[in-house]
C-alpha cells in the first residue's frame, strides 16, 4: 500500500518519504516537499532535482542499479545512493555538502564514489560460501529483515551474516584486526 505526501499527496516511493511533527500529530512528506519547506525556513537558495536510477557494473559483470534520496540538514544535505534490490539489502551509499551547493556537483561527488566503491572486491568465492580476499573486509552494517536487532553485513554489495564472515575468519586465526566504525557519508 502506497503512502502519499501530506503536503503535495504524491506517492511516495518506498525509499523516500520523512515523517516530520511533534508528539500530537506527525506528517509524512515526500523529500522534494521537505527539502523545500527546510529550504525556506533556513532561508536557503536550494533547487530540488530528481535523479532518474542508474545501472553500473562491478569489474565482473555484475549490475548494480541505483535510487537516490536527497534530505537537508541544516546547512548541509545527504544525497543518497541506495541499490535496488528485491529483498531490499544492497550497497547504500551518500555524500554530504553544502546544502546550497549545486546539487548536480554533489550528485558527480557521489557517483565516482559509487564507481571507486564497485570497484573494490573484498570477497571472493570460496567453495559453497566466500573468503576475504586481500585480508581486508569494508561495508556497512543493516539488519537483518525479519529481526531488526540482529545485524547483517552487506559486503560487496551482497548481505552476509555474523555467522558467514564468522566462517571467513580461520585463515586469519593468530592475525590481529581492526574494527573501524564511521558514517557512510565518510569514505576510508
Amino acid at each position: 500500500m502506497s503512502e502519499h505526501c501530506s503536503t503535495c499527496g504524491t506517492a511516495i516511493a518506498s525509499h523516500d518519504g520523512v515523517h516530520v511533527g511533534n508528539m500530537e500529530e506527525t506528517k509524512l512528506l515526500c523529500s522534494r516537499c521537505y527539502n523545500e519547506s527546510i529550504a525556506e525556513y533556513l532561508g536557503l537558495d536550494y533547487e530540488h532535482i530528481e535523479f532518474d536510477l542508474i545501472t553500473l557494473e562491478e569489474p565482473k559483470g555484475v549490475p548494480h542499479t541505483f535510487q537516490f534520496r536527497s534530505h537537508i540538514f541544516g546547512s548541509e544535505l545527504s544525497l543518497e545512493a541506495l541499490e535496488v534490490t528485491e529483498n531490499g539489502e544492497g550497497y547504500e551509499f551518500s555524500v554530504i555538502a553544502d546544502a546550497e551547493q549545486d546539487l548536480y556537483i554533489t550528485f558527480k561527488s557521489l557517483f565516482e564514489r559509487i564507481r571507486r566503491e564497485l570497484s573494490r572486491q573484498h570477497l571472493e568465492p570460496n567453495g559453497s560460501g566466500y573468503r576475504i580476499k586481500n585480508g581486508v573486509v569494508r561495508d556497512q552494517f543493516t539488519s537483518e529483515a525479519d529481526d531488526p536487532s540482529a545485524p547483517l553485513l552487506i559486503i560487496d554489495g551482497k548481505p552476509i551474516s555474523w555467522e558467514k564472515l564468522g566462517c571467513m575468519i580461520p585463515e586469519y586465526m593468530g592475525f590481529s584486526f581492526k574494527l573501524e566504525i564511521f558514517d557512510r557519508s565518510e569514505e576510508k
